[in-house]
């Protein structure tokens, strides 16, 4: 198994976050997120091993179909939330930058006879993400990618492989090249007039539909119902790392906590994660925050208890700052 450096995070701005904001929800944005992690998955029995550590039914996979699945502890807590695209002779495997060696290592972990070889390829690559409703307008070929679908590409002179993950809860493409053409790619989606999009804007629009982010709400302090990820688990296949710590929340309305939308004015931003008290009881954690485009104020995701998750409900953060339940994404 080989390890890589980590790769750095893209610039945070490129023109402004309201330029890039309308990009990427009106029209066409472009990200550079080769600081995500991806690993090769070679050899005939990693499907299965793959089925059987994470939430998800992977095992009928068909070439060219992508699945999302969470990494869980054996209390159900997620490691990481993976996209696996499976091609003819290997799997393609997305994660967080912050745990490329965890997923290498929890996967080298539980192999004991089977024939799987795990290659960091992260370096050797780069992954350009076309964002926005309008994103198979400029690169027509797009259009034939369904949702959790992949097909081969030239762009360009560029030979490369998308995929369609709708990882910002918008129509959004992950697009992997050799690192070598990185810039030739590029330059070749924003001639056709794909805008440059920074982090800050990737993030606003992230947190403004509801999805869980690899820097906050991905971790092991939270269990993958909390996090909204329901489409990613299948209670119909066999066991998993996690299994039964996960069925039994769900067959028995035991999720505690729910992922809400948050706001506050003023330009202060507590350091995260900061506990979020009601009448001097704490019920949750603000876990991610981001500026808002109009006004002074912030918005931001976090983990409120059940009882709490309540529309325009005023909780109180450590510090004094008044954090008010403004958009609660739908939960089954």
């Amino acid at each position: 198994m080989t390890q890589s450096a980590t790769l750095e995070k893209p610039a945070a701005v490129y023109s402004t976050v309201s330029e890039e904001n309308i990009a990427t929800t009106q029209g066409t944005g472009i990200s550079d997120r080769s600081h995500l992690t991806r690993l090769k998955v070679t050899g005939a029995d990693g499907i299965d091993l793959l089925n059987r550590l994470s939430t998800n039914k992977l095992d009928d996979l068909e070439v060219g179909d992508v699945q999302g699945t969470v990494l869980t502890t054996n209390k159900g807590r997620i490691i990481d939330l993976l996209y696996v695209l499976r091609q003819e002779d290997h799997l393609l495997v997305i994660t967080s930058p912050d745990t490329r060696e965890k997923v290498s290592e929890w996967i080298d972990f539980y192999t004991f006879i089977e024939d799987v070889v795990v290659e960091d390829v992260s370096e050797a690559t780069a992954m350009l993400s076309v964002v926005g409703p309008k994103a198979s307008n400029a690169l027509t070929s797009l259009a034939d990618v369904p949702p959790y679908g992949s097909a081969a590409l030239t762009i360009g002179e560029v030979d490369a492989l998308a995929l369609r993950t709708d990882f910002a809860g918008i129509e959004s493409y992950d697009i992997i090249a050799s690192a070598q053409d990185r810039n030739a790619l590029w330059e070749t989606l924003t001639d056709l007039n794909a805008v440059p999009v920074g982090n800050e804007a990737l993030e606003l629009v992230r947190i403004e539909q509801g999805i869980a982010g690899y820097d906050g709400e991905l971790c092991e302090d939270y269990n993958p119902l909390e996090a909204g990820l329901k489409d990613f688990i299948s209670f119909n296949k066999g066991c998993y790392i996690g299994q039964e710590v996960v069925a039994r929340l769900n067959t028995y309305d035991k999720v505690q906590k729910h992922l809400v939308r948050l706001s506050w004015n003023g330009e202060a931003v507590p350091e995260l994660p900061v506990a979020l008290t009601h009448e001097g009881r704490q019920v949750g954690t603000l876990t991610s925050a981001t500026k808002m485009l109009n006004g002074d104020g912030h918005t931001g995701l976090g983990y409120i208890r059940k009882a709490h998750v309540q529309e325009g409900i005023q909780l109180l953060s450590e510090g004094g700052l008044e954090v008010v339940v403004e958009v609660i994404p739908q939960h089954e």
